[in-house]
């Protein structure tokens, strides 16, 4: 069944107006019918199954008919990555999606391919992974950064990992519940960005043996893992 984001508030029997790209996806696009259902989410009211309601030429209401999903928490998991190249980065929000971050905090670092993000474009990548990944929320999507404002604005309590090309010395093994996953440029770190990064007592150095990866590959890399320690019993 087709699921679509919403902003409004979901409650039952209350109509939600759609936008018109909202109905031209739903219309044309995904050939709807008003007597068709589909499921709504909007990050806070859980998913709800809907059915279309038409109001108006070229307009429809959607009205939620059953709750199939309560909502959920999730963990607060970010993804810290450099700007890279366009399609590249698009990649890396759509995978991070999927795999579950609940902040993506752009940086603006010395080596940076680009040094803007058109956060429309980006917010609309975020959405539709989750729509179509069955994700209760969207990633919270933080405005472009340097890396010293972003160590200032990242939560106190979340221990930092960031990943070195290098061989490096890791002084923690196990993942805090919350984690923030700082992924470097293509042409890596510069030496003044490592000493903030050094500097910090809650940032872990990480590394990857035997090859040095991608900037993309890095970030899904060490999502995954973090994935894998959520239900794998650690050691005693």
């Amino acid at each position: 069944m087709i699921r679509l984001y919403l902003s409004s508030p979901l409650r039952l029997n209350e109509p939600v107006l759609l936008s018109v790209e909202q109905y031209h996806y739903l219309c044309h696009v995904m050939r709807l019918k008003t007597t068709d259902s589909l499921l709504c989410f909007n990050g806070t009211d859980g998913e709800w199954e809907m059915c279309i309601q038409e109001t108006g030429k070229k307009q429809w209401h959607v009205i939620p008919k059953k709750q199939t999903r309560k909502q959920n928490s999730v963990p607060f998991c970010a993804l810290c990555p450099a700007l890279i190249k366009k399609d590249n980065f698009d990649w890396i929000l759509q995978k991070a999606t999927e795999l579950n971050v609940s902040d993506i905090y752009p940086l603006k670092l010395a080596h940076s391919v680009l040094s803007a993000l058109n956060m429309q474009r980006a917010e609309s990548i975020l959405i539709e992974a989750a729509e179509q990944s069955e994700r209760l929320t969207v990633p919270h999507l933080h405005p472009v950064m340097d890396l010293k404002t972003f160590l200032q604005q990242i939560p106190e309590d979340a221990d930092l990992y960031y990943l070195s090309e290098r061989e490096a010395t890791v002084s923690k093994t196990t993942l805090s519940k919350q984690v923030a996953f700082i992924i470097g440029p293509e042409g890596g770190f510069a030496p003044e960005e490592l000493h903030l990064l050094s500097a910090q007592k809650r940032a872990h150095m990480v590394h990857f043996p035997a090859t040095i990866l991608r900037a993309e590959t890095a970030a899904i890399a060490i999502l995954s893992c973090w994935q894998l320690s959520r239900f794998t019993p650690q050691k005693k």
